[in-house]
């Protein structure tokens, strides 16, 4: 019997290591060719990268996607023939498409993206990323911003300061995830190039999470002078301000952002210099996106490291040694009070670990080894820059911010998928936005918000972590209410991606921690609470309609009209805006489409409930004809816009009727 047990408790110790094995990708994400301003062919660059052992590589040539036919002249430079005679040996005649002219000239076809990507990727092993670099301006400096696994080129946009232009090429990234449901994400390229952007620039950015702490270009300068800061100290300013505002935190990316590959020195930009360490579930752009944009990456120009360093409030740093090497491992943070960040601890080891105490904001850990750096990105004349280095992200506590005074109540406004806000749950309260949605995926017993099934379990993307708990706080900030000065109850509409009866159990049993705060109610009536929680999605209706005691309410939809489901168990009707209309903002409103919807609102309010089309046209013009159909919720992803619209006196009288 004693050895059975044994043998069930190696079973389970082995299936629980095995669930939680790390998986751990090595990737360049800013890399240049001859499609740009890179000195060889993509196809050579790939067979770099890959035989150094990197699993991903993103070439993000400035301003073109590798998708169109594309021709370069090959000077008479011996170093540019030299460069088309490797690439001819290497791929062959078969391959390699080019013409000869007359007086010697040579001009090359370069192979778009899908035409050689099968000959490099593997799964599992090596994976190439559609990146784009947009490179802009303002007032003479330079301004770039690489966009990750992007799907259509984006154009370069500029605009009256260097926050604005930067802004202003983030939004065109997010609008294209989201049009699209492709993931990407945009990062600020090396800041420091000619000094064209600051941490107060970078301060006042929405949507953006990653910046290159390191560049390995000679030109960018990565550790500042004697009257601009480095990296390093923008990153720590950064991520105070962040933490302070509730926004996620900035995340620092290694790059070689590489141009030159047969000329190596100080004064080339070269590969190899730097790259990052991701902790992903499978080698695929969704799993490498959803892991970076979670901190599960660390930076690296030669040191790594075991295990993933952050855990909850604990950095652990583990170095995988070599012989004859030693490391430092020095712990900076941000002290409750003060506004720079110090070295906390520093230890001569290859492990270490230190936990967030209440004095301390936010903590990070740099590993430094001895080990000399194989061709440096500037002369070793600087001790940062000549050894092996590695940088965790940071943790930080979780920090509420206080609620913006002023700020007008719009009972009528409804933040779709508000967990892809720059400030998920923060920018709807502080727009007045009476109403959030959240998509959620049961996994295990824990409920995971995510438009896509997760393919880790993250702890800071529970629903619990991400709304439950921070409304709570700020009911309590506010005296008992989680808007100031909304007399209604504030929705929290849960959208059930998950099978319905398993997500509504594990819902209703996380909600009991809550009950205090929320309207609850029986078979016909409910008592009104500080937050009413409404089910959407996968709805198990029979359970909720039979329900004596209800935490929370179903989200029906038009065909359950007439079906004398008491409003109070079905509070809201809600429908997608194509099923209704085909008027997309331009000309009139068709006569008929307006009373289609006029009377699905009059149906509705007649049953006591109220109406929502999610997926409208975002123009003030459509909601404006929302709102004088009788539409309740106007559903919308672009918060100031819909708050400036109804806060002019003719769409507060629209919203108003």
């Amino acid at each position: 019997m004693r050895k059975n047990v044994c043998l069930t408790l190696l079973l389970i110790c082995l299936l629980v290591s095995g669930t939680q094995a790390q998986n751990w990708y090595k990737g360049n994400l800013h890399t240049h060719s001859l499609w740009s301003d890179g000195d060889d062919y993509p196809e050579m660059i790939m067979n770099w990268y890959k035989a150094e052992g990197y699993h991903f590589v993103g070439l993000s040539d400035h301003n073109i996607l590798q998708d169109v036919e594309k021709w370069v002249n090959v000077p008479h430079q011996k170093d540019r023939r030299r460069t088309f005679d490797r690439y001819l040996r290497t791929f062959g005649p078969d391959w390699v498409t080019y013409q000869k002219g007359p007086n010697d000239s040579l001009k090359v076809r370069l192979k778009k993206l899908e035409e050689y990507r099968g000959q490099f990727e593997e799964p599992g092993k090596f994976l190439i990323l559609k990146n784009e670099e947009l490179s802009t301006s303002y007032k003479g400096k330079p301004i770039h911003i690489n966009v990750t696994n992007v799907k259509n080129l984006i154009r370069p946009q500029f605009g009256n300061s260097v926050a604005e232009v930067i802004q202003n090429n983030i939004d065109l990234v997010v609008a294209q995830r989201r049009l699209t449901g492709q993931p990407m994400f945009p990062h600020i390229n090396h800041p420091n190039f000619y000094y064209a952007v600051t941490a107060q620039d970078l301060m006042q950015l929405r949507f953006e999470r990653f910046f290159e702490v390191f560049n390995g270009h000679h030109l960018v300068n990565n550790y500042g002078d004697s009257t601009h800061e480095g990296t390093e100290s923008m990153w720590d300013k950064i991520n105070l301000h962040f933490l302070q505002q509730g926004r996620p935190l900035m995340y620092g990316l290694g790059t070689d952002d590489s141009h030159n590959y047969y000329f190596f020195g100080p004064e080339f930009s070269n590969s190899g210099r730097s790259w990052v360490m991701v902790n992903a579930a499978e080698l695929t752009p969704k799993a490498l996106i959803e892991a970076m944009e979670a901190g599960r990456f660390y930076t690296t120009s030669g040191v790594t490291l075991t295990q993933l360093p952050q855990a909850g409030n604990t950095l652990t740093v583990r170095v995988k040694t070599e012989p004859g090497i030693t490391y430092r491992i020095q712990f900076f943070g941000i002290k409750k009070g003060r506004q720079q960040a110090e070295l906390l601890r520093e230890v001569a080891d290859t492990a270490a670990t230190y936990t967030l105490s209440d004095d301390v904001l936010l903590v990070r850990a740099k590993v430094i080894s001895n080990k000399p750096k194989y061709n440096p990105y500037m002369q070793i004349d600087r001790a940062a820059d000549a050894v092996e280095t590695a940088w965790t992200q940071p943790i930080a506590q979780k920090l509420v911010p206080q609620p913006l005074a002023g700020v007008v109540p719009l009972p009528f406004g409804h933040a779709h998928n508000d967990y892809e806000q720059s400030r998920p749950l923060w920018d709807a309260l502080d727009n007045g936005f009476a109403s959030v949605e959240a998509d959620v995926h049961l996994i295990d017993d824990t409920l995971y918000v995510a438009h896509d099934r997760p393919t880790f379990k993250n702890p800071a993307s529970t629903l619990e972590n991400l709304y439950l708990k921070p409304l709570a706080e700020r009911i309590r900030q506010n005296g008992g209410q989680a808007l100031a000065g909304h007399k209604g109850s504030f929705y929290l509409m849960i959208d059930a991606k998950t099978q319905a009866d398993s997500t509504y159990q594990a819902l209703n049993k996380l909600l009991q921690r809550y009950r205090s705060l929320l309207t609850t109610g029986n078979r016909t009536e409910n008592k009104p609470g500080i937050i009413s929680i409404v089910l959407s999605g996968n709805r198990p209706i029979p359970t909720l309609v039979k329900a004596s005691q209800r935490l929370l309410s179903v989200d029906g939809r038009p065909d359950d009209l007439g079906k004398g489901y008491s409003p109070a168990v079905m509070p809201i009707i809600s429908d997608a805006y194509k099923n209704q209309l085909t008027w997309r903002g331009t000309a009139e409103m068709p006569a008929a489409e307006f009373q289609k919807l006029h009377q699905l609102a009059e149906r509705a309010h007649k049953e006591g409930k109220k109406l929502r089309l999610w997926a409208s046209p975002e123009y003030p013009v459509v909601w404006a004809k929302l709102r004088e159909a009788g539409v309740d919720f106007i559903s919308t992803d672009q918060l100031v816009m819909a708050r400036d619209f109804f806060l002019q006196p003719k769409g507060i009288e629209k919203a108003e009727r």
